[in-house]
C-alpha cells in the first residue's frame, strides 16, 4: 500500500482513473471494512486502484479541542488495518484549521483534479467541506460534469445497532470488551512503546511493562487479565490501568505485569489485548498491602486469561 502525505506528492505519483472514499475511519471498525469491502470492488469494475483520503488528527481534536473523542487506534495502526482490508493508496492528510475553511465544491475539485477518479464511494453519514456543508447529492452535481459516478454504503448494523466508533468507544468505556470486539471484528487492545517507570512493580517483585494511554479509548480503571505481544512472542499478563491512588499518580498508565516471564522490553513495542476485568483499582495503605493483592491479582489473571478463547 502506498502512502502520501500531501496534495502534491499524491498527484505527482502515477495512480489515477480509480475508485476513492474520504473518512477518518478511526478503529477500522467491521463498518468500516463494509465500506472499504465495497470500495474494493468498484475499483475492480472501473479497473484502477482502491484509494483512501483520511485525517490526522482527528478534526474534532482541532475544532473542538475539548470534545476530541479518545481514539480507538494510533494513526500507524489504522494504516496498518487499511492495507489488511485491500487498499492500495492512502492520502494522509494533515487536518488544520486552514483545511475546515474549505467549502465542499473546493474540496471535491482538489479531490478529483488529484486523483481523477472514476467513481466515489462515501459512508452512510458522510458529510464533507466547511461545517459539513457537502453532501452526496453535492458530489452526484459535481461528478455529472467530471464523469465520475457517486454511491452511498447503507448503514452498517450489528448486535442490535449501527456499527459506529462512538458506540465502540462507549462500549470499551463500560468494559463490554467482547461487544466491542465483535463491532471492532478483532480483539480490542492498547499498544506502544514501553516506557521506563519508576520501578515500584520490580522492587515488589513484579516488574511491569508501562505504556502511556494517552489519547486512546479505554476501559474503567483497574486489573485486567490479558494477552501481551512483543516481537513475536505473546504472554498472558495481568494489567493495571490506573493513576496509581496507594502512591499518589497522577498520570494515567497502562502497566503490564507478563506471567512466568523476566523480559526486557524497555523501548519496544508491545500490543496488550484484554480479556476479562478483574477488579477495580482502590489504595491500599502501603507496598506490603498493595504487594498481596497483585499476587492474588496474578492469579486470576492466570486462570482467565488461560481460558479465554
Amino acid at each position: 500500500m502506498r502512502v502520501f502525505h500531501t496534495w502534491q506528492e499524491a498527484a505527482d505519483s502515477d495512480i489515477c482513473g480509480g475508485a476513492i472514499t474520504v473518512g477518518n475511519f478511526d478503529g477500522v471498525h467491521m463498518g468500516h471494512q463494509q465500506v472499504l469491502a465495497e470500495l474494493k470492488g468498484h475499483a475492480q469494475a472501473v479497473h484502477g486502484m482502491a484509494i483512501v483520503v483520511t485525517f490526522e488528527p482527528h478534526p474534532r481534536a482541532v475544532l473542538f479541542p475539548e470534545e476530541a473523542p479518545r481514539r480507538l487506534c494510533h494513526v500507524h495502526e489504522r494504516l496498518k488495518y487499511l492495507e489488511d482490508a485491500g487498499v492500495d493508496a492512502v492520502l494522509l492528510l494533515e487536518f488544520n484549521k486552514e483545511l475546515a475553511t474549505w467549502p465542499a465544491e473546493k474540496f471535491s475539485q482538489l479531490l478529483y483534479d488529484t486523483f481523477a477518479f472514476k467513481h466515489i464511494h462515501v459512508g452512510y453519514d458522510f458529510a464533507f467541506g466547511h461545517d459539513r456543508q457537502g453532501h452526496v447529492s453535492d458530489l452526484r452535481t459535481f461528478g455529472d460534469r467530471s464523469s465520475f459516478t457517486v454511491s452511498k454504503a447503507a448503514a452498517f448494523e450489528m448486535q442490535g445497532g449501527v456499527v459506529s466508533s462512538s458506540r465502540i468507544r462507549s462500549n470499551i468505556e463500560a468494559a463490554e470488551l467482547v461487544l466491542a470486539a465483535q463491532l471492532l471484528g478483532r480483539s480490542y487492545m492498547i499498544s506502544g512503546e514501553v516506557l521506563h517507570g519508576e520501578k515500584r512493580g520490580r522492587k515488589m517483585n513484579f516488574p511491569t511493562a508501562n505504556i502511556d494511554v494517552a489519547d486512546l479509548a479505554h476501559p474503567p480503571v483497574g486489573i485486567y487479565a490479558v494477552k501481551a505481544y512483543a516481537n513475536k512472542q505473546q504472554w498472558h499478563g495481568a494489567a493495571y490501568l490506573g493513576y496509581r491512588p496507594t502512591f499518589h499518580g497522577r498520570t494515567l498508565l497502562l502497566e503490564t505485569h507478563l506471567l512466568d516471564a523476566n523480559v526486557d522490553l524497555y523501548g519496544q513495542f508491545l500490543t496488550v489485548y484484554f480479556v476479562q476485568r478483574i477488579r477495580e483499582d482502590r489504595a491500599f495503605a502501603g507496598a506490603s498491602d498493595l504487594s498481596q493483592q497483585i499476587a492474588k491479582d496474578c492469579e486470576d489473571a492466570r486462570r482467565l486469561s488461560a481460558i479465554a478463547v
